[in-house]
């Protein structure tokens, strides 16, 4: 059995791209839950509820700046598309942040950040990244 190691992730706002500035990228399903009764019975209904988690260290100010990307979509409500790849395979959505990411932090320690986006609309499932598809081929 394989194990994904390699992790990218696209952040698109504009015309700004990030990849290198995270250290954590998590598109994890938290869905909503609910009990419908009827006459008949008890019927459980879950409605999916995507979230993107996001960490890395602050990078005010740097010329594609992460934590200004979703600081100025907080401000501004705007969405983040994002595109997230693990191993071979991509997801797609746009996010918009829940909270602002935060800005300083302890005297003498690196400067991080955790935030969560809440995903708008639906999760797209992405083909295979060429690379992936040309070493499948090479074989």
């Amino acid at each position: 059995m394989a194990i994904n190691t390699i992790k990218t992730l696209s952040l698109t706002l504009g015309t700004k791209n990030v990849e290198c500035q995270l250290t954590k990228a998590v598109l994890q399903d938290v869905p909503t839950t609910e009990e419908l009764t009827t006459f008949c019975g008890t019927e459980s209904s879950s409605i999916p509820k995507y979230e993107l988690a996001l960490g890395g260290f602050q990078d005010y100010g740097d010329v594609d700046s992460v934590t200004d990307i979703i600081h100025t979509a907080y401000i501004t409500d705007a969405e983040i598309a994002f595109v997230l790849t693990v191993g071979t395979k991509t997801r797609t959505g746009s996010a918009k942040a829940i909270t602002d990411v935060p800005f300083g932090g302890d005297a003498g320690a690196a400067l991080t950040f955790e935030v969560t986006l809440g995903v708008v609309g639906a999760i797209t499932d992405g083909p295979e990244t060429p690379l992936a598809a040309s070493a499948k081929s090479s074989k």
